[in-house]
């Protein structure tokens, strides 16, 4: 017992890590059992909790949710060519959204994690981590804060008549960044709920929107998304920058982590310098989401967040223009 003990401590985190690690503690060489019941538990909390963030949705009560209904009304009525992708991003305000069908079908492949009875107590931390991963997205402030990357893509097709959301302007960001100008859309490139990376024959990967998201390249035109490019000079964007870690399930992880090693590899073949996109942060977020985020990821290094630290805290005012 004392071996599945100690694996679970090392990687023991705030929230659902910290109960099980009680539950081994409390009944000792019982603690497979111990453990299950309360992963057991923790699952029906993180359902029920998705399924209030989708009443909630349903009600207007998430700000940006509310937000991109209005943008996506309002850009429509400016420019009635966008009217179909406009109706697309709006959804994102909604359960039919990606990214909140994306936390059901977490929830579900959750379930299909539970290790086998007889399992050890180090069997039960990969379902803990994606547990305490899906609760932290599943609040409602957080989840906000996730959808100001689709609200910001319509604020942008707005040529500045909408103000930006929880982010600097476009144009601020590209200069402190130094990032590519790949146009209204591009802070939702790599994110695994609108598209993948694709790889061709000569080892290049590119990316490709899923169904309806197509028309953002459609309508909107632009160059082919090269991922080396991409990784290299990309802009700010919340999921990028703060979401990922909440908002990527571990079989997307995975997939990004084998895009990355292909093109790593096709670098270094070359005679090329790889940087990753994820090797610094980029600047980009208004000063309330990035002191919200500081705090939240302090508490966690100390050991004094809960599972729901990162849903804390309300909507902060928009930034003006492109």
């Amino acid at each position: 017992m004392s071996s599945d003990r100690g694996a679970v401590l090392a990687l023991a985190a705030p929230g659902v890590l910290l109960l099980l690690v009680a539950a081994v503690v409390l009944v000792g060489c019982d603690g497979g059992a111990a453990l299950r019941s309360q992963v057991e538990t923790e699952l029906g909390r993180v359902s029920a909790a998705v399924e209030r963030l989708g009443t909630d949705l349903d009600s207007d009560r998430v700000q940006n949710a509310a937000l991109i209904k209005q943008y996506a009304a309002r850009v429509a009525r400016a420019n009635p060519d966008l009217r179909e992708l406009t109706e697309v991003l709006r959804r994102e305000g909604t359960r039919d959204g990606t990214m909140y069908r994306g936390l059901v079908t977490r929830l579900d492949e959750a379930r299909g994690m539970m290790p086998p009875p007889d399992a050890g107590a180090d069997a039960y931390v990969p379902i803990a981590r994606e547990l305490q991963s899906l609760a932290a997205a599943a609040g409602p402030a957080e989840f906000s804060r996730a959808l100001s990357d689709p609200l910001n893509v319509l604020a942008d097709l707005s040529d500045g008549a909408l103000p930006r959301v929880d982010a600097i302007s476009a144009s601020a960001s590209r200069q402190a960044n130094g990032a590519a100008d790949l146009g209204p859309g591009s802070q939702l490139v790599g994110n695994p709920h609108y598209g993948q990376w694709r790889t061709d024959g000569g080892g290049s990967s590119f990316w490709v929107w899923y169904g309806q998201f197509a028309l953002m390249q459609n309508l909107l035109g632009g160059p082919r998304v090269g991922y080396g490019d991409w990784a290299g000079r990309r802009d700010y964007s919340y999921y990028h920058d703060y979401g990922r870690g909440n908002y990527t399930s571990p079989s997307m992880r995975q997939q990004q982590a084998r895009v990355d090693s292909t093109a790593r590899r096709k670098f270094s073949s070359e005679g090329r310098t790889f940087r990753s996109p994820y090797a610094r942060q980029r600047t980009g977020a208004s000063t309330a989401v990035a002191r919200q985020k500081f705090a939240a990821a302090s508490g966690a290094r100390s050991g004094t967040a809960s599972m729901r630290g990162f849903g804390g805290g309300g909507f902060r005012g928009p930034s003006r223009g492109k």
